[in-house]
């Protein structure tokens, strides 16, 4: 597990999509709620996994729908870039 702060995570994401953070939660939806497609969704995730300096598995990304997701596939399955 990687203990990534929640607070900073959604701050993130809302800097990238340009969403205030308050209205950002753990089952805020990244296609209805946030206006991603695939291709913005593949976006967000290059700049969450830079920010975080995380790889995460490409075959679990296919199935993330919410914030608290992709959260939690960071949190728990990011390892370390280069490492």
């Amino acid at each position: 597990m990687n203990n990534l702060n929640w607070g900073e995570f959604k701050q993130h994401i809302s800097d990238y999509v340009g969403v205030d953070a308050a209205e950002i939660t753990e089952s805020t939806d990244v296609y209805d709620d946030l206006y991603l497609d695939s291709l913005g969704l593949f976006g967000l995730g290059s700049h969450i996994t830079e920010t975080y300096q995380l790889n995460i598995p490409l075959s679990l990304v296919a199935s993330i729908s919410t914030v608290g997701e992709i959260f939690n596939l960071l949190n728990e399955k990011g390892t370390p870039i280069g490492g």
